[in-house]
Parts: structure tokens; C-alpha cells; sequence
């Protein structure tokens, strides 16, 4: 599964840092148009003169919290303070205001207003060769921090996508891996319970000591081997420990599958010619299990024939039983998982009644 993409570095920074470096600025910006007002004013500084310094700088401290009403507040104050700015225009805080709401929202209408009024500041006629560089340098600055902020909030909205999709991707995964070891789960313990109660049955019926020795035998031989799949199997699950890295079953396996089955009182003729490997490899296993085990269930048969034979660019495995009630088999489950087994690989899988007798399990995979 790929890495969880992480989050831009400045965005991982804890809200109360940010906040004390706005109060820090604010309260720079503040003394700094307290120290113009008394300046360039010609006569004593009013309260009114006090309240748009302050006004244009103080809501800065808040204007990630409120970044549309701060932008209202230093629009207007800025408009006051245009008298004691050179040029005419509040090059602090109407861009900083205004690039945080542009990483919020697209904030189109904030960008028109904010370069109208720095227009009004900065225009005077006639047009001089100042007045033209500072019509060009401030509009410049506030489409600067609005182009700023527009890409900072595309980069964010870019991440959150990539998170998105990288959680779909792992919830996909993870429910893919559920059905995996579902189905895994449903073939060991659905053939090694099958066998023991087809074998415990016979159990009850046989009257020779010896004879129920290796019939128990074969029972404890069969719960042995089901525990040790069933352990490889939930040892992935574990967080607490090593798994147990016993080997998945393959095509060396079936001999020991046939074996079992045979004790269980199927006669079953195996018949191998073809290789395959990895995944594919646990798959043929998979299916011979369970045709073998649904033949123990359900078919009443006395002889099954397992086929696996390598055709052209395809392996093919057969299943077929000589049972008299193939129109009453179930489609339950374990053919269902194992046509998903089959799928995967990109093959074909039938399962039905034979033409005369009994029921058959095919499966092409292609090489």
C-alpha cells in the first residue's frame, strides 16, 4: 500500500503559533501607524486618527479566525490611513487580509474591491512618472498575495485529495484482503471439518479395532493439519508477534490432500501434468479442496478424478465425481470463492452436472 501523502510542512505548525506570530505582527503594524500618525500629521493626532491606525492593524491577530470581517475592518481603516501613506495605499495588511481569505475560498469579489480602493489611493492627476510606478506596485502587491493565497489553497485542496483517494485505496485494500482471508479460512476448516465427520461417521459403523485406529489416526492427522493453515492464516492478523511463516499449500501438497480424502473413503484418482507457481499455485490447490470436500458433503459418490493438465497457454483443472444427487449440489459459498479465485487470474470456471453422472468442477487459467 502506498505511503499516506502528508500534509504541507506550514500546515502542521500548531494553530497557537500562528496565532502569537499575527498578535506580534499586529501589534508592529499598530506602533508603526501610530508612529506615522504623529509623523505627517501637521496638527495633534484625533481619536479618529487613532481609531483607523488601530483598526488597520489590531484585527490582524484574528483574521484567520475571521478573515472576512478583519478584511471589512482594515479595508476601512485603510481607507483612513491613505492621508499618512506614501503611496496612498496599505501595503500591510489589506494583502495579508486578503491573501488569508483566498486560502479559503476564492474570494474573487475581495481582489476587485481591495484593487479598487488601492487604485483610489494611488491615483492622482495628472498621471507623473511616481504616480505611474506606484499604480503599477501596489495593485501588483495585493494581486500578489490573492494569487498567493489562491495557490496555497489549491495545494491544500490537492492534498486532501490525494488523502482521500490514498483511504479509499486502503479501505479497497483492506476489504480485499477480508475476503481473502475469508475465503482461505472457509476452505481450510470446510474441508478438515468435512473429512472428520464424513471419517467420524464411518467411525461409528466399523467394528475392526484396527481398522478404527487409523480411521482416528486420519481424524487427528486431518485436525492437526487444518490447525496448522488455520494458525498461518491468523498469524498475518497478529500485531503482537511474528507470524508463522509456514508455507501457503501447493501442488505438492495434493498428494497429502488426495491421501486424506481417500481415508475419508472417497477414491480418488489424481492425475498431474503441468506446473505452476506462486499465487496461482495455492489457487489449483484451492480448487481441488474444495470440489473434494463438496464431493465428501454432498455427492454420495465413490470415485472423484482430479485433472490438472497444462493446455497450450492455459492450465486446466478438473473435478469430477460419479455422485448420484449432482441436481441437488448446492452452489454455496466455497464455489462462489473460488470463481473469484479463478476471476482474478483472468480465467474461466464452470461448475454443473456431468452429461451421465455426477457433478464436475473446471477451471482454465491462463499461463
Amino acid at each position: 500500500m502506498r505511503d499516506q501523502p502528508r500534509l504541507p510542512l506550514l500546515s502542521r505548525i500548531p494553530d497557537l503559533v500562528w496565532v502569537s506570530v499575527d498578535t506580534v505582527a499586529a501589534l508592529l503594524l499598530a506602533a508603526g501607524f501610530l508612529g506615522l500618525i504623529h509623523w505627517r500629521n501637521p496638527v495633534p493626532p484625533g481619536l479618529l486618527d487613532f481609531a483607523v491606525a488601530l483598526a488597520t492593524s489590531l484585527p490582524l491577530a484574528v483574521r484567520r479566525r475571521w478573515p472576512r470581517a478583519v478584511f471589512a475592518v482594515v479595508l476601512a481603516g485603510g481607507l483612513g490611513m491613505q492621508e499618512f501613506l506614501i503611496p496612498h495605499a496599505d501595503p500591510f495588511g489589506l494583502p495579508l487580509v486578503l491573501y488569508t481569505l483566498a486560502t479559503r475560498r476564492r474570494a474573487v469579489p475581495e481582489l476587485l474591491v481591495a484593487v479598487a480602493v488601492t487604485l483610489h489611493g494611488v491615483v492622482e492627476l495628472p498621471l507623473g512618472s511616481q504616480s505611474l510606478d506606484h499604480v503599477g506596485l501596489v495593485p501588483a502587491i495585493v494581486v500578489a498575495a490573492w494569487s498567493t493565497g489562491t495557490a496555497v489553497r489549491q495545494r491544500r485542496l490537492y492534498t486532501e485529495q490525494l488523502a482521500a483517494q490514498a483511504e479509499e485505496r486502503a479501505r479497497t485494500e483492506a476489504a480485499r484482503e477480508r475476503l481473502r482471508i475469508a475465503r482461505e479460512l472457509h476452505d481450510v476448516i470446510g474441508h478438515g471439518l468435512s473429512t472428520i465427520a464424513v471419517q467420524a461417521g464411518v467411525e461409528r459403523h466399523v467394528g475392526d479395532p484396527e481398522e478404527m485406529r487409523r480411521t482416528l489416526g486420519s481424524i487427528e492427522e486431518t485436525s492437526r493439519s487444518a490447525l496448522r493453515e488455520t494458525r498461518r492464516l491468523l498469524g498475518v492478523l497478529r500485531d503482537d508477534g511474528p507470524a508463522d511463516l509456514t508455507p501457503a499449500p501447493g501442488l505438492a501438497d495434493l498428494d497429502d490432500l488426495v491421501a486424506k480424502t481417500r481415508a475419508a473413503g472417497l477414491d480418488v484418482e489424481l492425475r498431474v501434468n503441468g506446473e505452476v507457481q506462486g499465487e496461482m499455485e495455492l489457487t489449483v490447490y484451492r480448487i481441488v479442496q474444495e470440489a473434494l470436500t463438496n464431493v465428501l458433503r454432498h455427492a454420495m459418490a465413490g470415485r472423484a478424478t482430479v485433472l490438472i493438465e497444462r493446455r497450450d497457454e492455459e492450465l486446466v483443472v478438473e473435478v469430477a465425481d460419479d455422485g448420484g444427487n449432482a441436481r441437488e449440489r448446492p452452489y454455496g459459498h466455497g464455489l462462489t470463492g473460488l470463481r473469484e479465485r479463478v476471476r482474478a487470474f483472468g480465467g474461466e470456471f464452470e461448475a454443473g452436472v456431468r452429461p451421465v453422472r455426477g457433478f464436475q468442477v473446471r477451471a482454465r487459467l491462463p499461463l
